[in-house]
């Protein structure tokens, strides 16, 4: 009886999961309120498989279904994969979309599939596409699966694993293998994971398997790293690749090095004619400097950047030879381009590549593998070495800024690769020094003059300023003073250019009502432009380290011409606070007819553990209170 009446109830439910000829997968009502709390989506399951089938060859294997809980999610419903028509091939793409209930509303078929070119706007030509799918739109919450096949010729990279890859997204269940031929080599790095990697391995391959599952969101908190540095992930690399017939070694540094000579030998030749030239140019240079300077500057007049990505050619620079004569090229291009001309004067320097942008993950010096996506150059000169961003028209000579300062990258010698760590640039380099005369009438009107001079890292913020036509750059410049009410008269910028660089900046401000009028007392904000307003939002339960990228140092001096009708009653007094991550001061004092305010706010380059955080919003709420201090005038009597 037992038997049978276990065979009905099976019966039963089937016929409740398939009735109709309906599916029922992935009903939302299954994913864990844990999963759902500040969430937009929710990774129901992620199953990829790579398998490394020689030297150059792979095939990856993609399973994924991901639930859209609201309308901030929706950018995951569309499946997007790119592949390159010379070393990828993806084929088999499937596609699912269920409704809340996990009832089947749409299927992906081939002609719903949109294949086209992933060229970028600043490229000439890439080899990129991509395959692109975009459901109906649907009521939330709503649920896609889709599946894939990519076919590699060229295993340069193998797959990095990151089952959390952003901020209110939630995963489920997430599995990773990679397979690898016994008489191949890989390695791996793990971060941030909990379950240790599962190897099998037989007569033939060996299995690496990582696998999490119900991990909750993680919300985006002030003052983090990169995302990498507290999300569970995966790195894995080979020690033998080989790529359209290059063949090469990711065991060390050195032999990463060696490969990228091997591509860009051959590649640095120039014509007699050019060559001529360039000796000509600097034949009345005193100096190894001198000569760089010039070089560099000749290049960025005669270039302009344009990217180039077929097949090898996302690696291999095209010949500085064809660079001279076309006039453009990508970040590879152009630095050996840079290198080329700088070698026939005489000079040499380095082709090195690093991982460019702000706040990423950093390279994992002992864990040699690709994941670089830019290439500058390293000039070693007798007193300095200097670094060359060979893709800009205007940054100047011997400075790379926010883009690629401050972390490790890979130099290709003629011995192999070195890794070498870019500038810092330290507080003294990022200084903004600031003059600021505000005159009030006796209605409590402003005028506001402003002369500052923004230096170092600060000129990367400045510069746009700087390159933006009028129009642009008064609604920049109002977007930033953030005054109601305010009307820019003049502006002006000037660059100031060296290998630590500023931005001069020049602004002559009216503010109507800058001043509240109380009876015969008149409140004046001390500080009219840059004072902190906002504190980091306090949060529940800090996950990341406190992080301070940058050192820097912002000086105020404002002077305020008081009305004669009236006299100074009260100042703040003297503020001082010093803390881990910055100190702060500020002075006021009277000079005849005017109130001079000193003010100065340091950041102190560093990482702190989560548990600091609190501290941190301590001293920017003594900060922002200091720095929305206000003095008092009286009306002269009679």
């Amino acid at each position: 009886m037992t038997k049978y009446f276990y065979i009905i109830c099976m019966f039963l439910a089937y016929s409740q999961m398939t009735f109709g000829n309906k599916e029922i997968k992935y009903p939302v009502s299954e994913i864990p309120d844990s999963l759902k709390t500040n969430t937009k989506a929710v990774i129901r399951n992620w199953e990829q498989v790579f398998e490394i089938k020689s030297i150059g060859k792979g095939v990856e294997s993609v399973t994924y279904a991901i639930t859209i809980l609201n309308e901030n999610g929706l950018d995951y419903a569309v499946f997007r994969q790119s592949y390159s028509q010379k070393l990828q091939k993806i084929h088999s793409i499937k596609g699912t979309i269920y409704d809340f209930s996990g009832e089947k509303t749409e299927g992906m078929t081939l002609e719903k599939i949109i294949d086209q070119s992933a060229i970028s706007g600043y490229s000439l030509y890439e080899d990129r596409r991509v395959k692109l799918f975009k459901p109906k739109t649907m009521a939330y919450p709503f649920t896609v699966e889709y599946s894939f096949v990519v076919e590699y010729d060229g295993l340069f990279n193998l797959p990095v694993w990151q089952p959390l890859y952003d901020y209110n997204v939630s995963v489920e269940r997430s599995k990773f293998t990679l397979i690898c031929p016994n008489d191949l080599s890989l390695r791996y790095l793990e971060k941030n994971i909990i379950e240790k990697v599962d190897i099998v391995k037989n007569d033939v391959v060996t299995a690496y398997t990582w696998k999490v599952q119900n991990i909750i969101a993680l919300t985006e908190q002030p003052f983090s790293g990169p995302f990498s540095d507290f999300s569970p992930t995966v790195i894995s690399a080979p020690n033998e690749f080989e790529i359209e017939g290059y063949k090469g070694n990711l065991s060390s540094w050195n032999d990463f090095g060696k490969w990228i000579g091997t591509l860009n030998e051959g590649r640095d030749e120039l014509s007699t004619e050019t060559r001529a030239l360039l000796i000509e140019k600097v034949k009345d240079c005193k100096t190894d400097y001198e000569k760089a300077r010039l070089i560099y500057e000749y290049m960025q007049h005669k270039t302009r950047y344009l990217n180039i990505t077929i097949g090898i050619g996302g690696w291999q620079p095209i010949p500085a030879e064809t660079v001279d004569r076309l006039g453009y090229g990508d970040c590879k291009a152009l630095s050996n381009y840079t290198k080329s001309l700088l070698q026939a004067v005489g000079l040499k320097s380095y082709y090195t590549l690093v991982m460019a942008g702000n706040n990423v993950a950093k390279t994992n010096v002992f864990f040699p593998s690709n994941h670089f996506n830019h290439i500058i150059l390293c000039l070693p000169l007798a007193k300095d070495t200097l670094w060359l961003e060979c893709t800009s028209h205007h940054l100047p000579f011997g400075y790379i800024g926010r883009f690629t300062d401050d972390r490790d990258a890979l130099v290709a010698t003629e011995t192999g690769g070195k890794i070498i760590h870019t500038r810092i640039y330290t507080a003294a380099d990022n200084r903004m020094e600031r003059n600021s005369i505000l005159t009030l009438d006796a209605s409590g009107n402003a005028s506001l003059s402003v002369k500052a001079m923004h230096n170092g890292v600060l000129y990367d913020d400045k510069l746009p300023f700087y390159l933006a036509g009028t129009v642009d750059k008064k609604k920049m410049i109002y977007d930033e003073i953030r005054l109601p009410g305010a009307v820019l008269n003049k502006f002006d910028y000037q660059d100031l250019r060296s290998e630590v660089p500023a931005i001069a900046e020049n602004l002559e401000i009216d503010l109507p009502r800058y001043a509240t009028l109380s009876g015969a007392r008149m409140l004046i904000s001390l500080i009219p432009l840059d004072r902190i307003r906002d504190v980091p939002k306090k949060v529940n339960e800090r996950k990341s380290d406190v992080l301070i990228g940058r050192a820097t140092v912002a000086c105020d001096t404002v002077t305020i011409v008081i009305p004669e009708e009236y006299m100074v009653e009260s100042l703040p007094g003297e503020i001082k606070t010093d803390s881990p991550f910055g100190t702060y001061s500020l002075q006021t004092f009277t000079a005849e007819d005017k109130v001079i305010c000193v003010r100065r706010l340091e950041m102190k380059k560093g990482r702190h553990p989560p548990s600091s955080y609190d501290e941190l919003i301590g001293f920017f709420k003594k900060v922002a209170a200091a720095d929305n201090a206000k003095i008092s005038l009286k009306k002269k009597e009679g």
